[in-house]
């Protein structure tokens, strides 16, 4: 037998993936969210909904770029702390000990301590889609992983490469390393 689900809670029965820190620059300044509504398009799209109260998606609409940083359990503190206060208040990266450096293709920054990264450039015309749905769809210009952690996945053997996984409000989850097959 199964049990109704509120409408409000619906989407956490299939948004589990892994939260990501996006990191953008915009005049000069880096800024960084914790983000769960990502999705992959196609081997090189993604998919990421913001709100238009948060700084990035202000940031995105002026620039047309941001990098999605993959952290892992070790992040959760910061993760969360991005998630809760706002990049107009303070610099985020200093208040939660995060390093910004250089991407390769965009000028939004990679967060160091992340194990990976895409690297990001909205779509032409995807201003229309943000406006309306506060959804973004980007191409994936650039990627990297921390060596040894990811081949053509990640090599959840390695207690680094396991990603957070935000399951609604305060809880989060990491895989258990084991490959069922």
């Amino acid at each position: 037998m199964k049990a109704g689900v509120p409408l409000s809670n619906a989407y956490r029965l299939i948004n589990h993936g892994p939260v990501l820190l996006l990191s953008t620059r915009r005049r000069g300044r880096a800024n960084v969210c914790a983000v769960s509504w990502v999705t992959p398009v196609d081997a090189d799209l993604v998919a990421v909904v913001l709100s238009e109260e948060n700084d990035s998606f202000r940031s995105v609409m002026e620039t047309g770029e941001f990098v999605l940083n993959v952290p892992n359990r070790s992040l959760l503190r910061q993760v969360v702390g991005c998630g809760s206060v706002s990049g107009r208040e303070c610099d985020k990266f200093r208040r939660f000990g995060l390093t910004p450096t250089r991407a390769r293709r965009v000028r939004a920054p990679r967060v160091a301590e992340c194990i990976g990264h895409l690297e990001c450039r909205v779509l032409p015309g995807g201003a229309r889609l943000a406006r309306r749905h506060n959804l973004f769809i980007a191409r994936v210009v650039a990627a990297a992983a921390e060596r040894g952690l990811f081949t053509k996945r990640w090599m959840m053997r390695s207690p680094r490469a396991r990603s957070l996984h935000h399951l609604g409000g305060n809880v989060f989850a990491v895989p258990d390393g084991r490959e069922l097959r």
